[in-house]
């Protein structure tokens, strides 16, 4: 049994990367992930959101901000015009490469949890 406020600590320091996050990309930590997600390959929004375990309307709100921000298309699919592609700008490929090597400190209790995921993964 786990003691609420130690999730309560987890939730607040990933608050705080969050925040840093934002003041050196001016990206939220979702539309990171799906930045990121989206540089691994050109995948459609339903691919994404299952992917990145998030509902479809709010991928939808993700990928209109990070679209308006000029950081990602989407497009209708030549194939099967059923089909929204998603691919990257070439700012939204720099913004990729930025978020490989940004600098943020990560707080002690979300590091303390990274690392027992590795342990746990390494199993």
């Amino acid at each position: 049994m786990y003691d609420l406020c130690d999730l309560r600590r987890l939730i607040l320091d990933l608050r705080c990367f969050e925040d840093s996050l934002k003041k050196q990309t001016d990206l939220s930590l979702n539309e990171a992930l799906c930045l990121c997600q989206t540089g691994k390959g050109n995948l459609d929004p339903s691919g994404l959101a299952h992917e990145l375990e998030i509902s479809p309307s709010r991928l939808s709100r993700i990928l209109d901000s990070l679209e308006t921000k000029g950081l990602l298309t989407r497009s209708i699919a030549d194939a099967d015009r059923r089909t929204i592609c998603i691919d990257l700008t070439t700012t939204g490929q720099q913004m990729v490469e930025t978020l490989h090597c940004v600098d943020i400190s990560i707080p002690h209790h979300l590091e303390e949890a990274i690392k027992t995921l590795h342990k746990t993964g390494e199993k």
